[in-house]
């Protein structure tokens, strides 16, 4: 059963990435506890430290922002070709849930 989270990622167009594209692992991010979860953890020290090699160890289970990046109009990168570019009404969308999301996350664990 796919979390709300997840049911954002679907949202999000598939996209190839040049080999060695690392363009947004030099963003220090905000990611919600189930992200920080599956990722093993999410720390930035100049960089992503999932970032390894010019690769990225955590891929599959990547945050929503790192899903966006090289898919929409307003965060576009040089090294992604996505299926198509969501629009910057759709980038707004999808962040704003996954704000409303993330923050409500966030409470739980505070309790």
């Amino acid at each position: 059963m796919l979390t709300d989270i997840q049911r954002l990622y679907e949202m999000i167009p598939k996209s190839d990435c040049k080999d060695g594209c690392v363009d947004c692992c030099y963003d220090l991010i905000q990611v919600a506890p189930e992200e920080d979860e599956r990722m093993g953890g999410y720390r930035w020290k100049e960089k992503c430290v999932h970032l390894s090699d010019k690769h990225c160890t955590v891929y599959e289970n990547r945050a929503l922002i790192c899903r966006l990046f090289g898919t929409s109009e307003t965060m576009r990168c040089d090294g992604c070709i996505p299926e198509r570019y969501l629009t910057d009404s759709e980038t707004k969308k999808i962040i704003s849930e996954y704000t409303r999301i993330r923050d409500s996350q966030r409470s739980e664990v505070r309790g």
